[in-house]
């Protein structure tokens, strides 16, 4: 059966211009999905990136702080001068193979490190510091006998203004 052979009456071209508008419905359905599907391959792309991006910064600043720690002279140099490509971000956050390579780094740019610096008192378990401070024995003072002067220096030393403005 061919086009010709059918006769074209009203409800067959009505048929017809629905049928092509249908098509031309499912055509741009097809195109935004195209559109939609590229948009989502580029936003995964830029997450990704972004991922990367907040793990590499993550794992310079934990090098930054354990370079710190084990008493780098200038502990951003340190974290130039390492590879960190092989220390990845565990489940919980913490660098896994960071100690590893920063011990390296110690053993061979000695020259980077001074002496490593005590743990905190946090990280000890203690709060205490060392001895408390020692009296001195300060000159009394003796506000009967005091002249102008010495009332205007103590009064200085104790960071208050003298005289009193009123």
């Amino acid at each position: 059966m061919t086009r010709a052979s059918v006769p074209q009456t009203s409800d067959l071209e009505t048929l017809h211009r629905e049928m092509e508008t249908l098509r031309a419905e499912r055509d741009a359905a097809v195109s935004a999905r195209a559109t939609l599907e590229g948009d989502l391959a580029r936003a995964t792309e830029q997450v990704s990136t972004a991922r990367t991006r907040a793990d590499r910064a993550v794992i310079r600043a934990e090098a930054r702080a354990l370079a710190a720690r084990m008493g780098a002279v200038e502990p951003a140099d340190v974290v130039r001068l390492v590879d960190l490509s092989a220390v990845t971000l565990g489940e919980d956050g913490a660098p896994q193979g960071l100690d590893t390579i920063m011990a390296a780094a110690r053993e061979s740019r000695a020259y980077l490190f001074g002496l490593q610096q005590g743990a905190s008192g946090a990280v000890r378990g203690t709060t205490a510091a060392g001895p408390a401070p020692r009296a001195g024995d300060p000159a009394p003072f003796d506000a009967r006998t005091a002249g102008t002067r010495d009332v205007k220096a103590a009064a200085m030393a104790a960071g208050l203004r003298w005289p009193v403005a009123n």
